[in-house]
């Protein structure tokens, strides 16, 4: 498949996709609360055995714009994703999602099983209201400086806001000084959209729950969990992992939101053997 960056009509708006490596399909699932597909996913080591295929979501990165709000939500991803599966003529590629990522991944899996081949969900949730046992857990001990965070940034403009958030929060979630010099770089140069950001809040966490139809996925899947984790309890990955059928569970035990940061070889060498199995 050839490399490179290109983009695709779809109905009213153009969808930038990249291209890189050789091997088998992977789809990289990009997340919907406003950050484009591509800076999110430092997952080009993946290259080296498998052709990545990534997208940014419409009002995001290179993508063109939304004509109506729903265009949103993660239902007009998926078949966004399905455009370009047809376009690139895939039969089946396997289908990875990170965070929200793996919101996008579950809901591709069981609109399209069929065009799946394998399923990889990393530290997320099959539900929009997850924030039990998280930093935003009144309960949870990280909450005063989330709350603290919350009110310092209350008065900047939502865009600014959402990045100041963000590069202050996500530290919470890596457990070595690289993998926060990783996440620094990420969003000190980070655009976001922030009318995509207030959907997601608004709209996407109330609407998303797949919870009840985990057992109608059938496909190889490997759900992956940081014990760590302070935005996605590791809690869910044992759940999903024991609703899913045949589903495999991989703990990471020095990672939270980002295992391929804090633990890369022990995160890449599990992907690789399951998806080359």
């Amino acid at each position: 498949m050839q490399n490179g960056s290109f983009q695709l009509p779809v109905k009213s708006t153009l969808i930038h996709y990249s291209i890189t490596g050789n091997g088998k399909p992977l789809l990289i699932c990009p997340v919907t609360w406003g950050v484009d597909g591509h800076r999110w996913t430092m997952l080009d080591e993946l290259a080296k055995n498998f052709t990545l295929i990534r997208l940014d979501p419409r009002g995001t990165g290179k993508s063109g714009d939304v004509k109506e709000k729903s265009e949103y939500g993660i239902p007009t991803l998926v078949e966004d994703i399905e455009a370009l599966r047809f376009h690139l003529n895939i039969e089946q590629w396997n289908v990875m999602g990170q965070s929200a990522g793996g919101w996008t991944a579950l809901e591709y899996a069981l609109a399209h099983q069929e065009h799946v081949n394998k399923l990889i969900v990393v530290c997320s949730a099959p539900t929009g209201q997850f924030h039990k046992g998280t930093f935003r857990d009144p309960s949870h001990p990280l909450f005063p400086q989330y709350d603290r965070l919350s009110k310092e940034i209350r008065s900047l403009p939502h865009e600014e806001r959402v990045k100041r958030f963000n590069r202050a929060i996500y530290q919470y979630d890596v457990q070595t000084d690289e993998a926060r010099k990783a996440i620094e770089k990420i969003f000190a140069n980070a655009d976001f959209s922030a009318k995509r950001n207030q959907y997601f809040i608004s709209t996407e966490l109330q609407r998303y729950n797949v919870t009840e139809r985990l057992y109608e996925i059938t496909v190889p899947a490997l759900v992956i969990g940081g014990v760590h984790d302070v935005h996605v309890s590791p809690s869910w990955s044992e759940m999903m992992m024991q609703n899913i059928s045949g589903a495999r569970l991989k703990m990471m035990e020095h990672s939270g939101h980002f295992p391929w940061l804090d633990e890369p070889e022990i995160f890449f060498d599990t992907v690789i053997k399951f998806l080359k199995t």
